[in-house]
């Protein structure tokens, strides 16, 4: 193979790697991150959706009842309100999970 067609392919190469680093690059930069969790909620802010009435207290992390579960089957946003009077928030939909007990993340209930 004579040298110009060696150089000339190792051109191309470069070229097309360079182009697919470039576009992989603009895509991860552009694309909106799909994040469910409801991460602009922070302690005291408002809940949002329905309660979920449990008849215990919080009790610090993940309580073995999936409380959050209902969301989904109901299809409505949902808070879990404990027996003592604290709230946290469900993860938002299409989610189930008990995003702000397992978190320690309260919010005040609506009345």
């Amino acid at each position: 193979m004579p040298e110009s067609d060696l150089h000339t392919e190792n051109t191309l190469y470069v070229v097309v790697c360079s182009f697919v680093f470039v576009i992989v690059l603009m895509q991860s930069l552009a694309l909106p991150k799909n994040d469910r969790s409801p991460s602009a909620i922070m302690d005291g802010d408002p809940c949002q959706g329905d309660p979920i009435a449990v008849e215990y207290n919080y009790s610090q992390g993940a309580e073995s009842p999936h409380e959050c579960a209902e969301q989904c089957r109901l299809n409505t946003p949902h808070y879990i309100l404990y027996a003592d009077g604290t709230a946290s928030q469900c993860e938002l939909l299409p989610a189930c999970n008990d995003w702000g007990e397992d978190r320690g993340v309260f919010c005040i209930p609506q009345e």
